[in-house]
């Protein structure tokens, strides 16, 4: 009786360094390698604790689960020495009870909610208390790294603890979340967004296509050039002789205007015009940002498969990806989507379904095509002709005008007679 102190008092020290240990590796497990640096660059302290940390998470995990669990031990042996003494043959039984609901409630459920609330402040203390423990129990450590090598090797899995950085996919969440609270305001959002998916899109996907370049014959003069130029409002067009195909070079403005100074306006265009930059319709957008960085040209010609002329992409095209849609003194913006007071709406053939599906809250999808244009073009099977009609997914479609065989303006409504049945 006289030990009863004494157990009682190892007891409440034991649960609160098991409330330690299950603290330390919630907060350790949930903070990623982002969050630790940042850590690291606010108490400098720590630095050398964080960088331990990342380059060994294993050890450190390793090192609070053998001190939770000998400290859990130790107070179950404790509790039942204590509790033998007292209450003799049901004191096994009664300790086994009694320090199950104490480690689940004080070691275990509360200190892991104080973690998940208070982890980067926990972190500060228990970073330099578990690397000290860690260096006392390394041969532990080492025993457990060992046996976790074998069994990953015996069963064919990779048991090695590597932190993984946040992922597009958690940044793209925690964009919305922060739009969502308005710390993020929706521009921003919309950057950040071009940003994380810049990577992914393919040279085809933002290409002016081949329908709408503006290109001038190599057989014009620098005067021709000019006029051509003043009229489509560009700083630079592909210069072709014969077919669009065959694109010789590119010709600027500046070059032009140069030529026009010295009196050689009846100059034939070919003369300034420079070499063009070729690329794959195939390629991926970061890689033509980076030749176009390298080569010094804001303008590419876009070729398919078959070695044809696909369609055009300038710097500007790349930027608005991230930005959005840049503007400036001689763009002429043009309304893709027009509502009219009927509830009918006017759409140029070349807006991306995409883009029509969030103006008509609709869910028009095409697995081979990307526009409005491709998209009836593929459900009337064959070129249609100005008036005929097409019903999709409760809406009417129908051609306004064309051009040869290119759909230009297309009405759409609500098609009542579905809407009816």
């Amino acid at each position: 009786m006289d030990a009863l102190p004494q157990l009682c008092t190892a007891i409440v020290i034991l649960l609160f360094l098991s409330a330690f240990f299950s603290a330390s590796e919630m907060a350790l497990t949930a903070a990623s390698s982002t969050r630790m640096k940042l850590l690291a660059e606010e108490y400098p302290f720590l630095e050398r604790f964080v960088d331990w940390v990342n380059e060994d998470r294993y050890q450190a995990i390793s090192a609070i689960l053998v001190g939770n669990n000998l400290v859990n031990v130790a107070a179950s042996v404790t509790a039942t020495a204590l509790a033998t003494s007292l209450i003799h043959e049901h004191g096994v039984a009664f300790a086994v009870v009694v320090m199950s609901i104490l480690i689940i409630i004080f070691g275990e459920v509360i200190p892991k909610c104080v973690a998940m609330a208070k982890g980067e402040r926990l972190l500060i203390v228990a970073l330099p208390l578990v690397r000290f423990f860690s260096w006392l129990v390394t041969p532990l450590i080492w025993g457990m790294e060992q046996f976790a090598r074998i069994a990953g090797y015996m069963t064919g899995w990779d048991l090695s603890l590597k932190d993984s950085f946040v992922t597009k996919e958690e940044i793209g969440q925690v964009v919305k979340i922060g739009e969502a609270s308005g710390a993020i305001e929706e521009s921003e959002r919309q950057m950040i967004d071009g940003v994380i998916s810049f990577d992914e899109i393919r040279v085809s996907e933002i290409m002016i296509p081949r329908t709408r370049m503006h290109m001038i014959e190599s057989e014009r003069t620098v005067d021709d050039a000019l006029q051509f130029i003043e009229k489509m409002g560009d700083s630079r067009v592909p210069v072709f002789t014969d077919t669009p195909d065959r694109i010789e070079g590119i010709v600027l403005v500046k070059d032009l205007l140069t030529a026009l100074m010295k009196g050689q306006k009846n100059a034939p265009v070919t003369k300034f015009m420079r070499t063009p930059l070729f690329v794959p319709e195939t390629m991926y957008v970061p890689k033509l940002f980076r030749i176009m960085q390298n080569v010094r040209m804001h303008m590419a010609v876009v070729v398919d498969e078959y070695g044809g002329t696909a369609g055009l992409i300038t710097l500007e095209d790349l930027l608005e990806e991230i930005v959005g849609e840049i503007q400036d003194e001689y763009d002429k913006e043009e309304q893709t989507v027009t509502p009219l007071s009927d509830g009918t709406y006017r759409a140029k053939a070349s807006i991306p379904l995409e883009e029509l599906n969030d103006v008509l809250n609709s869910h028009f999808v095409c697995d081979d095509v990307d526009t409005l244009g491709g998209f009836l073009l593929d459900r009337f099977g064959n070129f249609p002709h100005e008036g005929d009609t097409l019903a999709s997914d409760g809406w009417l479609f129908e051609i306004a005008s064309m051009d040869g065989h290119r759909i230009n303006d297309v009405m759409i409504r609500r098609n009542s007679s579905e809407a009816g049945e």
